[in-house]
């Protein structure tokens, strides 16, 4: 049976380089001062970025069911019988839901839908590795079977540049936000378990970062198995070489790719977010 892999665009994968993997991927919807665009079809991250700083108000919405169904029905038009499609967390996104009721009622059982419970780059390498087993031979309810056991495998620190974009999705009170900017306070969150936590804030990078990768420490992460992505979106050259230098000094051995948010998570954290997270390799089992 001829199967595609398939994602919606939090995977963080262009649409140029999923062509050349052979995935496919779906759009996102970026609103923008009531304006809609679709992520890397046209509107790129770099152009969120001058938007978001010009002040123009930013949302997000999930695909539409034509969308969904023109995208597939296009996937099957290329001779492809079964699909194995991704959704970004569900803990975050009604996306999950709304691509199960609605492959259902139009495909059966010809799309079947796996929750990624992740984001980024970390929501790719398990696409990635359902590529992999697709290629191997295995079936659709197979390659769920081999990739359940490693979602919800990353941990991953995200630090906003201010509280404004938070505040702008309502993740954050405005008296907050007002605060917190006057004073140069960023908040720092996290993901873990498909679902993004607060775990504090910090008027001191340096100190913040250092202090989360000291217990990061105390998960013994396999350097064999784990690789370290750094996150960033319109983020300072300074604060990435800052990520760098305190990753390879905490965690010699690793390698580490720098790699962009998801326009969806860029949409909410704001220009000038960078982060970590420890990623696990495809191929890699826990």
């Amino acid at each position: 049976m001829k199967i595609a892999i398939s994602s919606d665009s939090t995977l963080s994968i262009s649409q140029t380089e999923s062509k050349e993997i052979g995935i496919f991927v779906l759009p996102l919807n970026v609103i923008v001062d009531s304006k809609e665009y679709h992520d890397d079809i046209d509107i790129s991250k770099e152009e969120l970025a001058t938007f978001m700083r010009a002040g123009s108000h930013i949302s997000t919405s999930t695909p539409t069911p034509f969308e969904i169904e023109t995208f597939f029905d296009a996937i099957f038009a290329q001779g492809y019988e079964q699909v194995v499609h991704f959704t970004i967390s569900s803990k975050l996104s009604s996306m999950f839901e709304l691509f199960t009721v609605t492959c259902k009622e139009k495909y059966g059982d010809k799309v079947l839908v796996i929750d990624s419970l992740a984001v980024c780059s970390f929501m790719a390498n398990h696409v990635l590795e359902a590529l992999k087993y697709r290629d191997e031979g295995f079936s659709a309810l197979e390659i769920k079977e081999k990739i359940t056991p490693r979602i919800c495998s990353e941990f991953v620190i995200f630090i906003p540049e201010s509280l404004t974009f938070l505040k702008n999705g309502g993740r954050v009170s405005p008296a907050v936000a007002a605060i917190g900017n006057f004073i140069g306070l960023k908040p720092i969150l996290s993901f873990e378990n498909g679902e993004i936590g607060k775990k504090g804030a910090t008027r001191h990078i340096k100190k913040a970062i250092e202090d989360e990768l000291v217990e990061l420490k105390k998960k013994n992460y396999d350097a064999s198995k784990y690789s370290i992505d750094i996150l960033q979106f319109d983020t300072s050259a300074a604060n990435i070489e800052l990520m760098y230098h305190f990753l390879e000094r905490h965690f010699p051995g690793f390698e580490i790719h720098l790699r962009p948010l998801s326009i969806n998570v860029c949409a909410h954290t704001g220009p000038g977010t960078v982060g970590f997270g420890f990623n696990l390799k495809v191929g890699a089992t826990i």
